[in-house]
């Protein structure tokens, strides 16, 4: 799904959830992951953001960031026409 062209330009914010707990898999464990498939990811504003909704850590921060995405393209990659050509 994160390779359909229907999503290029789209950003993706990705919350590494739970940095509360000692042993959880950490931002430095995942970020790795995602540059191994960047290929697949493409062109886009990407974020991977240390979460934890239990203290809320990292969240606001991740959905502020997520909004400036969107007002930015909303300007600079407008939305497609839904009867314009892919």
């Amino acid at each position: 799904m994160i390779a359909s062209e229907h999503l290029s330009g789209v950003p993706l914010l990705v919350l590494a959830n739970k940095q509360d707990i000692p042993d959880c898999m950490g931002v430095h464990t995942v970020k790795p992951i995602f540059n191994q498939n960047a290929h697949l990811i493409g062109a886009r504003d990407i974020m991977l953001m240390a979460t934890s909704a239990l203290t809320g850590d990292g969240v606001d921060e991740g959905i502020r960031w997520l909004v400036d995405c969107i007002k930015r393209n909303n300007v600079d990659r407008p939305p497609r026409n839904h009867d314009d050509k892919l």
